[in-house]
Formats: structure tokens, C-alpha cells, sequence
């Protein structure tokens, strides 16, 4: 029994010194660190017991040291930098961007290759990918798939007037938004004409989106090891990713491209451009090691197609959501938003939107940009030091391999920097010269800034502000419910992404 109570001793004793060991790493390096850790949790123990977002601690985090320039902080035990200056930012997302051009999240292709698209991949892989693909999202590129978008919209537009027909009023526009877009994503991604997630819950698109995005204990587990420890989740080659839903996304591409290819058959969609890729050769321009040839593997083409599937899935439907919900708290915006759009159609003597006219509706640019301010989907940008670096102004030399977090849903939110930014301003984006006013600027990031800037964002853009255009050119919506006019959401603990708990149920009435 002495022996065992000495053993626990000792055991304790190193518990303790090596607890305070780690959570004095910024001590011993000179850099300001939080001043608060909890044993194991660090700074994001409420993250970690699954009541507070990830976007939420990053956001208390910057609430309380945002006077520092920069503040050291504990994912656990994974030492992070929490950059608060503009002139930071930008030096590490711009002029330093070859020093900080990997994310610190998992990416092994051999085992998980759903990894392998350009949000994950790394190094000279990224490198080589974005040449390959930035052509893809070119505005003449995107102008091509609006028809597509647009006979969507249209879908959605029927069902509620049917709907309206049957007597419903109200809507959860959540669901229906991740509808929509998942219809579109259908049809632009896989050209699957014939797919109806709007009529049909039970569509296999759908079901696929919210498999991917309902998070089990099991998946919750491995997404967190991924965040705390990368370099271990790798070396052990843990899937991030369940392997049912890369058969289905591999089949479906596999399926897709053998038909087209067969039946020499051509869309003017996300997916044939993937396939001209996959049947391009590419040089790479930056590897002086090896300049053979390469393909633009099936393995890549799958692994582009998941990430705009679930990118569009949920960062353009949140988006489209959340400008209902504020469209519908603050009906003086939504009729200047209607008025804006009846001009724009009057004039133009048609009832059908067209890529032109949808882009003269300038004001319902700023409700959307106002809205990514306020509700920013992504609130956190992280960055991971591929070299040492030395942080401007300072002695502080952040060590190759550590993650840098930007608190993009603090700063969209802090007082000093937007007034009053609880409520809903469009004109802050009004009567400047780039059209974005002056919040255009570091901190105002909702796509990310510099070379790893959301690749995909003017489509994204473009399909929310067509979805909303549509339903605002017909429809009214109102918000009846006490807690989300108080702006009282929640987000969801389990999501990186600013994905709220509460059901946006609208109140809908014909124009």
C-alpha cells in the first residue's frame, strides 16, 4: 500500500511538472500567452466538452487579449498563435504567404484520398493543384453553368408556390437553402439533371450532405485528434473521412466520366471541366526536381468534386439562410432589396434573371457582404509556419510547424472596428471606390485573403445571390420568432463552421 501511495506520488508530481512544462512553452519562447489553462483543455475546454464552438472560444480568446498584437494559446496541449494586427495578418497571409501556405489539418491522400483536394493538400502538391484548377473558376467559366443555377432556383420557386397552394406559410429555410444548393451542386458538379433534393427529401444528395456533416461521437473523436494533433493523426494514418462516403463520391465521378467519355457527350458544368483536366497533361512550373509530365489523376478529380460539393453544400446555403433571416428581421432592407430587383427587371422589360442583370443588383451585394460580416461562415482562418518567422515589430520568431489562428468572427464583430456590429448595415459596402467601403480590408475576411484565398468564392457568390434574387423578385419573408430577432443563435459545438442549432422557420407570403 506504501509502495502504491508513493508510486501515485510521483506519479502526480510529474503530471504536474509536466502539465506546467507545456503550458509554458510561450513563457519560455517570450511571447505573451493567455494567461489562463486548464489541465489537458488549455484555453478550449468548453471547445473540447462539446458546449462552445470553435468559432466561439477563438472569438472569447480575441475578446479578451484583442490590445495584444498577438497572444500564445493551448489547444490542449498544442501551442497556437492568435494574431489580432492587421499588419500581421497581412504579412502572413500576403507578403509572407510563402512561409505560411499549408493549413495545419490532416492530409494523407494514400490512406484518405478525399484529402487530396485543395483545401487539405500541401506544399508543392497545392502548389501544382491550384495552377491546374484556377482556370476552372474563371468568371467566363462561372457564366456558363448560370443557366444551370438559374433553372434551379426556379425548382425551389415552384415548390413554394405549391407549397403556398397546400397552406403552408411558414418554412425552415435552412433545410431549404442546403436543398437548393445541394440541387445545384447535383447538376453543375455531376451534370444529374434528374436529381430533386427540393421535391425530394429522401434524394441520395441530400442524405449525403447531412451524413457528411451529422457528426458522431466517433467521427467528433478523430476530428478533434486532427485538430490537436496532425502530425500524429497522419503518421498513424487515421481517415478523416468515412470510407462509404469516398465509394459513393468515387463511383458517382467514375460513373460520370465513363459515360461522357463513351458517348462523347459535353456540359457546359463543374465536372467537364474536371474531366478536360483529367485529360491535359501538366507541367509543373515550380518543381526544379522533377519536370516530368503529370496527369490530372481520377484520384484528384474525385477529391475536387467532394470539396466543392461540400463546400457548396453548406458555406452557400448557411449564407443564403442567414441573409433571410436578416432580410426578414429588417423589412425596410428587404424592400429596398425587392425594389432594387423590380427596377433592375422593369428596365430591363423581362421577367427571367440573366447573369447581366443579376449583376447590376448592387445593393443585394452589400446585404450579402453585410451579412458575411455578421454571420461569417468560416470564423476562423488558420495558417500553419512552414518556416521560422519572425514577426514584424518584434523579437517573436514563430518555429516551422506551428498553427496561426485569425479570429475572422471576433474582429467581424468588435465594436472598435464596425459600429454597432450587432445590427444588420448594408450601406457600410455602399459609395467607395472597390464597392466594399472601407472594411475591405484585413479585417474583413470572409473568403480568407492571399494565395490560399477561397478559391471557389465568386461561384459561391453567385449562386446565393441568384437564389436569393429568385426568391426575393416573388416572395416576402418575415421573422415571427422572439429569439432570432434578438439575434440569440447558437452555434453548433460540433462544427467548425458557424452552423446554428435553432431552424430558421420564416414566414412567407406571395408579393
Amino acid at each position: 500500500m506504501e509502495i502504491f501511495l508513493v508510486l501515485l506520488f510521483v506519479f502526480c508530481c510529474l503530471a504536474y511538472y509536466l502539465n506546467n512544462f507545456l503550458f509554458n512553452y510561450w513563457k519560455r519562447r517570450n511571447f505573451p500567452q493567455a494567461k489562463t489553462q486548464k489541465f489537458f483543455f488549455g484555453n478550449a475546454e468548453l471547445m473540447l466538452k462539446g458546449k462552445r464552438s470553435f468559432g466561439d472560444i477563438f472569438t472569447d480568446l480575441y475578446q479578451l487579449y484583442k490590445n495584444e498584437r498577438f497572444i500564445g494559446v493551448y489547444l490542449s496541449y498544442r501551442p497556437v498563435i492568435l494574431v489580432n494586427d492587421p499588419v500581421i495578418i497581412q504579412d502572413i497571409m500576403i507578403r509572407n504567404f510563402n512561409s505560411f501556405h499549408d493549413r495545419p489539418v490532416p492530409c494523407n491522400v494514400d490512406v484518405d484520398p478525399l484529402t487530396g483536394n485543395l483545401f487539405f493538400i500541401k506544399g508543392q502538391k497545392w502548389r501544382d493543384l491550384r495552377v491546374k484548377i484556377s482556370p476552372t473558376f474563371s468568371s467566363s467559366k462561372i457564366k456558363m453553368m448560370f443557366p444551370i443555377m438559374h433553372d434551379c432556383g426556379k425548382v425551389l420557386e415552384n415548390y413554394i408556390k405549391k407549397q403556398m397552394n397546400e397552406g403552408q406559410k411558414i418554412f425552415e429555410f435552412r433545410d431549404l437553402c442546403a436543398r437548393l444548393t445541394t440541387n445545384i451542386i447535383a447538376s453543375v458538379g455531376f451534370g444529374l439533371d434528374k436529381n430533386d433534393c427540393i421535391n425530394n427529401r429522401d434524394d441520395i444528395f441530400r442524405k449525403m450532405g447531412l451524413r457528411i456533416f451529422d457528426i458522431d461521437f466517433k467521427q467528433g473523436i478523430k476530428n478533434v485528434i486532427g485538430l490537436l494533433m496532425t502530425p500524429l493523426f497522419e503518421k498513424l494514418r487515421i481517415r478523416l473521412f468515412p470510407e462509404d462516403v469516398e465509394q459513393f463520391f468515387a463511383s458517382l465521378v467514375a460513373d460520370t466520366v465513363d459515360y461522357r467519355e463513351k458517348n462523347n457527350y459535353y456540359r457546359n458544368d463543374f465536372m467537364q471541366l474536371m474531366i478536360q483536366l483529367k485529360n491535359e497533361n501538366f507541367m509543373s512550373p515550380d518543381n526544379d526536381e522533377n519536370q516530368e509530365l503529370k496527369k490530372f489523376t481520377m484520384n484528384e478529380l474525385v477529391a475536387q468534386v467532394f470539396v466543392f460539393f461540400i463546400a457548396g453544400f453548406e458555406t452557400s446555403s448557411s449564407t443564403m439562410s442567414y441573409v433571410l433571416l436578416e432580410l426578414s428581421k429588417n423589412l425596410d432592407v428587404q424592400r429596398k432589396v425587392q425594389a432594387e430587383i423590380d427596377q433592375v427587371m422593369e428596365k430591363a422589360e423581362t421577367d427571367e434573371i440573366t447573369y447581366e442583370l443579376l449583376n447590376e443588383m448592387k445593393y443585394l451585394d452589400c446585404c450579402i457582404d453585410e451579412t458575411l460580416r455578421k454571420w461569417p461562415i468560416i470564423p476562423v482562418l488558420f495558417r500553419m509556419a512552414t518556416n521560422d518567422y519572425q514577426i514584424p515589430g518584434s523579437d517573436a520568431v514563430i518555429e516551422k510547424g506551428t498553427a496561426v489562428y485569425i479570429p475572422v468572427l471576433g474582429m467581424h464583430r468588435d465594436h472598435d472596428i464596425f459600429e454597432d456590429p450587432m445590427t444588420f448595415k448594408p450601406e457600410r459596402f455602399l459609395n467607395s471606390a472597390d464597392g466594399n467601403g472601407k472594411v475591405k480590408g484585413a479585417f474583413y475576411l470572409p473568403f480568407g485573403v492571399g494565395g490560399r484565398i477561397c478559391i471557389g468564392a465568386r461561384m459561391g457568390k453567385l449562386q446565393t445571390k441568384l437564389g436569393l434574387a429568385q426568391i426575393m423578385q416573388k416572395f416576402t419573408v418575415e421573422c415571427l420568432d422572439k429569439k432570432l430577432k434578438e439575434n440569440d443563435v447558437t452555434f453548433n459545438p460540433t462544427s467548425f463552421i458557424i452552423t446554428p442549432i435553432e431552424k430558421f422557420n420564416l414566414t412567407v407570403s406571395l408579393r
